[in-house]
């Protein structure tokens, strides 16, 4: 009995799962996501090629060929940094970033307020509301040589900006000769194209904050005001960011409608630093020169933007 107890095999609980097969079930599950990450990046090829080849290459032939003497004609010549010292000692360079400066921010704190304000106004009830953000985005999607034409018209002595002047008892303006006017009529122009882009943008941030939180903020006594500063700003912040950051980027490269309305006058009152370099480049055919104020746009807008993503970093840590 003992023996034959013996020869019986002892019976044994639930077998626990083999090492090897938890091995082979983490190696299958790496694996496909190993196969999702490569099915990403090639999907995602495409872009990163176009990237390198239409933004990074051009980058990096503008770069080298701002240490050149270049005519388009004859071959690049290495002059090393002496472009960049000739464009610190031009004053038509000087006059340029002094008139991008002031084209980018006087557009751009109209155009984070305004459209704000804009957006705040379409997120409330309205009669008509869908129809009457159609008809204000319409601007905003114009193809650019055809807004550049309607404004020229507008700025003309006879244009429906002085008869607007003189409707309410104004003198009209010389928009396009006066080197006083000239700049704020482009401020206007690019307003009416670009707040209600920006407008779109803070309505859909808008319609993102889930609408209980005003009703805690009613509950605690917060109504008005004191609900937009302390529901609406503070998660309304990233949209803040995005739309500061690519104001920046889109007023700081302006061309066409300056290229189209006035070609950089009266007396370089409108010529920005895109219209200098594109001047400098295909007029005067000093491509290396040209390229030097390219780097000079580039860096720039990069130290814009870097400087507005930090601040807002900081305060929102703060």
């Amino acid at each position: 009995m003992d023996a034959g107890v013996r020869g019986v095999p002892a019976q044994s609980g639930p077998r626990a799962p083999r090492r090897g097969g938890q091995a082979a079930w983490g190696a299958r599950l790496r694996s496909a996501e190993a196969r999702h990450q490569a099915w990403g990046y090639l999907f995602l090829a495409p872009m990163f090629l176009l990237l390198v080849v239409f933004k990074f290459v051009p980058m990096l032939q503008a770069l080298y060929l701002s240490l050149t003497n270049y005519d388009l004609l004859s071959p690049p010549h290495f002059v090393g940094l002496r472009n960049y010292a000739t464009l610190l000692a031009d004053p038509r360079f000087h006059q340029s970033v002094g008139v991008t400066v002031y084209y980018v921010f006087g557009t751009c704190v109209f155009i984070w307020v305004l459209s704000l304000a804009m957006a705040l106004i379409f997120n409330a009830p309205l009669p008509g509301k869908n129809l009457l953000r159609t008809v204000y985005f319409l601007p905003a999607i114009v193809p650019v040589v055809v807004y550049a034409v309607i404004w020229l018209f507008m700025f003309h002595p006879y244009g429906l900006l002085n008869v607007a002047l003189q409707t309410i008892g104004l003198r009209p303006v010389q928009w396009l000769s006066d080197t006083r006017a000239v700049m704020p009529g482009f401020i206007l122009a690019a307003l009416w194209r670009f707040v209600p882009y920006f407008m779109i943008i803070y309505l859909a941030g808008l319609q993102s904050i889930p609408h209980e939180y005003y009703e805690a903020a009613a509950i605690d006594g917060a109504a008005g005001g004191q609900a937009f500063r302390h529901v609406t700003l503070p998660l309304l912040r990233p949209t803040i960011v995005l739309v500061v950051v690519v104001s920046l980027i889109l007023m700081s490269k302006v061309f066409t409608n300056v290229l189209i309305i006035t070609g950089g006058g009266p007396d370089g009152a409108t010529r920005v630093l895109s219209l200098f370099i594109y001047q400098t480049g295909f007029q005067f055919f000093k491509m290396g020169l040209a390229s030097a104020a390219s780097m000079f746009l580039l860096l720039g807008t990069m130290m814009f933007t870097l400087l507005q993503l930090r601040l807002f970093r900081d305060d929102a840590r703060g």
